[in-house]
């Protein structure tokens, strides 16, 4: 480890979480900051830690004592007999241990130990037990206070899922699109290299910068190709456009079930009538049964006038047979003709070629691509939010479905993908804190959230407000990138990553821009980060104002 010089001893009062350490004077006023890495050299051991805060002290300036009077009328004090000094507030990360990494301190430092600055760039193996050449890590960003040390992050636990908080205009989607980069780029050998796929469900438009420039440059770090998935009513699916395609969906690819779930979760709103359901799926079997449809054709039911009509005779002769309960069956009825309606009639999703489907699924994975769905306002001009939760409910259904087969054949083989969900809390809202009206998509992505991983399925959860994110499916997420948030959620957010050091949890509402906590299993350290957000290769354009330059004068 390099040379080091002390720069303060241990008080008493220690534990195994925090410690106070007396600065000497060379490291007085300012020559240590909060946030900076120390050294305790205890019995042998040496304790890694953090400085939480700094208190300087000084006897003449304490209130109410013997020099109150002399300040109140700016009298001369004379400074150099007062017992001044510096306390630090040392937050105890792990014991280093001679192979690399942390590990856990059972015993506490003992008064008088003396403390060491540490010189994390040339330490970076010790402290984090892991070489900067080493593959499948990705160096991001930078530990505040040191420009040259990067944090690790080891794509083996991504799969673990994770999720991105912070208010408009801390940097969240800067910070994603940071880490899109790097994903794009993951060392695996001598000069090799891959690209993590990724699905990103884009609310605003904030990721297209990376479809110009990869139309621009022909390239993207490994990615073999980036498209932006538009609707059908959007302007750029009218015209050709090169990474551009419209959406597409394919309904034989859902299972019975699911398909009259999402049906009548449609029209309710996102409850569950398990009559309504269980109707519906009647409906189709005897239509498969009568030779209406192809047995698993449920594509042709709402792209067919003629087979519609069909599913709603079918559907008559059910409530007369008293198999359906006639007020079930006005239900249904009203379900199926809505359901039929906004996705086919108004928005063409069905009918539209090419199809997110276990082909598209089977693409992106396999040559490791980049798809986004955009649903900005010029990706999904007035597309309803319903709409919207249908069609993640949808991509979320086949993806688990697709790797589940992925985890089970041979022939397909293993495969990972990465989902990433701007505004989260449309999606999987937590009703209690976000009442959105409709929840169509919460369940699909809890089943992700539970399920997903063992399958290399892995989800990105981003979101303004995280306490408005369903509980269930954030608690799966075991990786947390934290920027500035309201003082609201600092609660929630406590919770659910598992809990802060004092000094880290008061940042959470004072963060600059583009600083985050970050915490979790994908990051190789057992304790949470103050970190940077590194520059990203592609500048973020969208989202920025330009409102001095718009006033004409």
């Amino acid at each position: 480890m390099a040379s080091r010089k002390p720069i303060g001893v241990i008080l008493t009062e220690t534990t195994t979480r925090n410690a106070k350490c007396q600065l000497y004077e060379q490291a007085e006023r300012g020559k240590v900051s909060e946030g900076k890495f120390l050294l305790i050299e205890s019995s042998g051991r040496k304790i890694l830690c953090r400085i939480g805060s700094l208190l300087p002290q000084n006897e003449f300036y304490t209130p109410g004592d013997a020099w109150t009077e002399a300040r109140r009328k700016r009298w001369s004090i004379p400074q150099q007999v007062a017992r001044r000094y510096e306390i630090s507030d040392l937050d105890l990360l792990g014991e280093m241990g001679g192979g690399g990494g942390l590990k856990e301190i059972s015993i506490p430092p003992y008064p008088g130990d003396e403390v060491f600055e540490i010189k994390i760039p040339e330490d970076m193996s010790t402290i984090f037990g892991v070489d900067q050449k080493e593959p499948g890590i990705i160096w991001y960003g930078s530990l505040i206070g040191y420009e040259k040390a990067p944090t690790p992050l080891t794509i083996e636990n991504l799969p673990m899922h994770m999720a991105i908080f912070g208010v408009t205009g801390s940097g969240k989607s800067y910070s994603m699109g940071a880490l899109i980069e790097k994903l794009a780029l993951i060392k695996k050998g001598e000069n090799k290299y891959f690209s993590f796929p990724m699905l990103i469900i884009d609310a605003n438009g904030d990721y297209l910068d990376y479809v110009d420039y990869f139309i621009e440059n022909e390239e993207f770090g490994a990615t073999s190709n980036i498209t932006r998935y538009v609707f059908p009513n959007s302007p750029d699916a009218k015209v050709k456009k090169e990474c551009v395609e419209p959406v597409g969906v394919s309904l034989n690819h859902l299972l019975e079930h699911d398909l009259a779930e999402l049906i009548v979760q449609y029209y309710t709103g996102g409850q569950k009538n398990e009559l309504q359901i269980t109707g519906i799926e009647q409906v189709i079997e005897r239509m498969e049964s009568e030779g209406d449809i192809e047995k698993g054709d449920y594509q042709r039911i709402f792209m067919d006038d003629s087979v519609f009509k069909k599913a709603l005779t079918r559907l008559d002769k059910l409530k007369g047979e008293q198999t359906i309960h006639y007020t079930t069956a006005s239900a249904i009825r009203r379900g199926l003709e809505k359901f039929k309606k906004d996705i086919e009639d108004d928005n063409r999703l069905l009918s539209t070629k090419p199809q997110l489907d276990y082909d598209f699924i089977d693409r992106i994975t396999k040559n490791r691509e980049i798809a986004i769905i955009d649903f900005s306002v010029s990706g999904a001009p007035g597309v309803s939010p319903r709409l919207k939760q249908i069609l993640v409910a949808y991509l979320s259904s086949i993806l688990l479905q697709r790797f589940t087969e992925y985890k089970i054949s041979e022939e397909l083989g293993e495969r990972y993908l990465l989902f990433i969900m701007e505004e989260a809390q449309n999606y999987c809202p937590n009703l209690k804190e976000y009442d959105i009206g409709y929840s169509l998509a919460r369940e699909k992505l809890a089943h992700i959230a539970t399920q997903g991983r063992k399958f290399g399925l892995c989800l990105c959860l981003i979101s303004q407000r995280p306490s408005f994110v369903d509980q269930t499916v954030l608690s799966m997420c075991n990786t947390f990138f934290v920027h500035r948030i309201s003082e609201r959620d600092v609660s929630y957010v406590r919770r659910v990553t598992g809990g802060l050091s004092l000094s880290l949890d008061r940042k959470l509402t004072t963060l600059d821009q583009g600083n985050a906590v970050a915490a979790g299993q994908l990051i190789k350290f057992p304790f949470p980060l103050l970190i940077k957000i590194p520059p990203r290769l592609v500048p973020a354009t969208r989202g920025k104002t330009r409102v001095l330059e718009s006033f004409k004068v």
